[in-house]
């Protein structure tokens, strides 16, 4: 009598269930290294552009007066699309040109806060609402991050850490 040598359809079961555990607990592993790469990558931006702001107020005894998104590659050039749309300003990456001689490339696509207004990923924002005063904002994805800087205040929005630094 001549054997048969194979595989049953049990054991067959059991290596392709193995498989897809193993393959479910890699995608979410690496779903959790592309969060934290995104976040390090804009604290690094962050960083740069909070120094070039405390230089460029001690050299001009002032704060840059204009507005708009900070940085480089965000989708349309927008890195803000609520009310009211944010863009790359021009004018402000010519006044901080001295102090950030490379702009951070950041942003590739766009995270929903609430399903309406949505900001880059890595999104850099400085406002200027009044004399004096200014703000350097960037979000992080996912809730409770830290902003890294010490000087920033971090705050939950939806599914992100929004962080600032008030410039007076």
């Amino acid at each position: 009598m001549h054997k048969r040598h194979g595989f049953t359809i049990v054991e067959l079961l059991i290596v392709i269930v193995v498989i897809a555990v193993l393959a479910a607990i890699t995608i979410v592993a690496y779903s959790g290294f592309q969060e934290r790469a995104r976040n390090t990558q804009v604290i690094t931006g962050a960083q740069t552009y909070y120094k070039a702001f405390l230089n460029y107020q001690t050299v001009n005894s002032a704060i840059p007066a204009q507005s708009g998104c900070l940085g480089a590659n965000y989708p349309s050039n927008n890195c803000w699309t609520g009310t009211p749309v944010r863009s790359v300003n021009g004018s402000l990456d010519s006044l901080l040109q001295e102090f950030v001689p490379n702009k951070p490339t950041l942003a590739t696509s766009l995270l929903s806060l609430d399903g309406t207004n949505n900001r880059a990923g890595l999104v850099f924002i400085y406002n200027y609402p009044a004399a004096g005063q200014g703000e350097l904002r960037y979000y992080l994805d996912g809730n409770n991050q830290s902003c890294n800087i010490s000087a920033f205040t971090a705050v939950n929005e939806g599914n992100l850490t929004y962080c600032y630094y008030r410039f007076t």
